[in-house]
């Protein structure tokens, strides 16, 4: 009868954290205190102390087990990044080989000119701010194009 009712203990404390949060693996709970467990009928002095030490042994497991798989992505993560910075060194020293000199350095002011992605090219000093996208000017006004007039425009 006492297993049962630290079985149930432990049953119900899994139940209360077997489900994950978003974008993880579920955290191990927190370790019921000796007056918790005080609280679980016909457990002895005796069992409370093992299942404190055992669920205590749990929660090692997993923060061990967490501790190791930070320490394996962070090693593959400065892998990769040494791959990347490798084939980014390769190319650079072909493509110098290639231009030359003074041909890489227009091409790489080119190549960062023309860059995409966030504050792209569209972006550049001087250029207004506004909409990143579609036909429509900073302040609401309808783009229209040079030469046109307003009678041309579908609004």
């Amino acid at each position: 009868m006492k297993m049962i009712a630290a079985l149930i203990l432990y049953s119900a404390s899994l139940a209360a954290h077997a489900q994950a949060p978003m974008g993880g693996p579920p955290h191990p709970p927190g370790l019921p205190s000796a007056e918790a467990l005080a609280t679980v009928p016909n457990l002895t002095a005796a069992q409370q102390i093992e299942v404190r030490k055992i669920l205590l042994e749990r929660r090692d497991a997993h923060e061990a087990a967490a501790a190791k798989s930070r320490a394996e992505r962070d090693g593959l993560a400065k892998k990769d990044r040494a791959e990347h910075e490798r084939i980014d060194d390769q190319s650079t020293d072909r493509l110098r080989k290639l231009l030359g000199d003074d041909g890489f350095r227009q091409f790489a002011e080119w190549q960062l000119a023309h860059r995409s992605g966030p504050g792209g090219p569209e972006r550049g000093p001087g250029m207004p701010d506004g909409p990143r996208h579609g036909p429509h000017q900073p302040g609401g006004k309808v783009a229209t194009m040079p030469g046109a007039t307003s009678d041309d425009r579908d609004d």
